[in-house]
């Protein structure tokens, strides 16, 4: 692609694109000169070429090259940041518990009384 301005700002939690085309005039029309239009795919495919790292997008836009107020616009796009998680807990090991012996029974005898 081929831009007259493409400006990266970043901001707190932001990154702002600001993109401009050239206007193709009646003059560009005989020689030839294609309609272009460039979506947010385009940007964002232009943001990896320049390794710019980026979330969702927020505002999206479309340019065009054969509409003088469709020359410029701005694409706002979330700020990718990686989040820390929380620490891993202290390992933990199981032990089986062990079987209670029964308990040990008298063997005298019992004597009732009647």
């Amino acid at each position: 692609m081929t831009f007259e301005k493409f400006d990266i700002v970043e901001k707190e939690d932001e990154i702002h694109v600001v993109a401009q085309i050239a206007y193709r005039t009646k003059d560009d029309k005989r020689q030839g000169l294609q309609k272009i239009k460039i979506g947010t795919a385009d940007i964002v495919s232009e943001l990896s070429n320049r390794n710019v790292s980026h979330g969702r997008v927020l505002n999206t836009a479309t340019l065009k090259n054969y509409r003088a107020e469709e020359t410029a616009a701005t694409w706002i796009f979330e700020k990718k940041t990686t989040k820390t998680l929380d620490k891993p807990a202290e390992k933990v090991i199981l032990t089986k518990e062990k079987k209670l012996a029964p308990k040990k029974k008298s063997k005298a005898k019992k004597t009732t009384s009647k």
